[in-house]
């Protein structure tokens, strides 16, 4: 029952915020920064309506963490619920590296790219390389940005191992990487897709870590560096 009601909130949501996206539209025109601040507003309300309809509790420690500057988020993804529970809690100018098929919804594509989220294909050299260099101008004007490592979500309780191009965003735009870890956001919808049920989540921030600043040995393996606290911001 809980996500039918969900399902008829998004599609309500969607149909009720139409004039909004339109005014976010007509802001475009004559400003993106404004247009960028307006979007990010609707989506922080639309995470927190979805995450209280599902149920969701949510904790969440070291925010303390959270440089002012601009950060790479790097963390596990074991839910789609990954994403609202995020979005929620990081700071305003925050975009999230997402899959090239979420391009192809309508609505959703155009609210993600005015609000700083990019498309990547991991299958087209070329695309993913022109979304790495747009990434890092982001990041290099002060934008955050979100990326899950492991490339899609893991179906059991270990991580799939982190891919060593994911932190060429902080690299090369000379920003650190802050580490985060989900726990029980995958309780939340379960694998059928068929329920969705109430869960207490745990969203952990850790410090952030600058890659520049890790010995050689480890600069040349900052994934699994990185993976390895992330591991540690997991609830077990």
């Amino acid at each position: 029952m809980r996500i039918i009601l969900i399902a008829i909130y998004i599609i309500l949501y969607f149909i009720l915020t139409l004039p909004f996206l339109l005014i976010g539209y007509i802001i475009g025109l004559f400003s993106k920064k404004a247009q960028y601040k307006y979007t990010l507003y609707f989506g922080k309300i639309w995470s927190s309506h979805l995450l209280s309809m599902a149920g969701t509790k949510i904790t969440v420690t070291g925010l303390e963490n959270i440089p002012k500057g601009p950060a790479l988020f790097i963390g596990n993804h074991r839910s789609w619920f990954d994403i609202p529970v995020l979005f929620k809690h990081l700071p305003n100018s925050t975009g999230f590296i997402a899959k090239k098929e979420m391009k192809k919804v309508p609505i959703m594509s155009w609210w993600m790219t005015s609000a700083g989220c990019l498309f990547l294909d991991r299958h087209d050299v070329r695309a993913a390389m022109k979304t790495m260099i747009a990434g890092v101008e982001l990041l290099k004007n002060g934008h955050s940005m979100v990326i899950f490592p492991e490339g899609t979500r893991s179906k059991t309780d270990d991580m799939l191992p982190f891919k060593q191009g994911s932190l060429k965003l902080a690299e090369k735009a000379g920003i650190p990487v802050v580490p985060f870890g989900i726990s029980r956001s995958d309780y939340i919808l379960e694998k059928n897709g068929k329920r969705v049920k109430p869960a207490n989540v745990q969203l952990n921030f850790g410090k952030p870590v600058f890659l520049n600043e890790l010995e050689p040995s480890e600069q040349k393996q900052s994934a699994k560096y990185v993976q390895h606290i992330v591991s540690e911001l997991i609830e077990k």
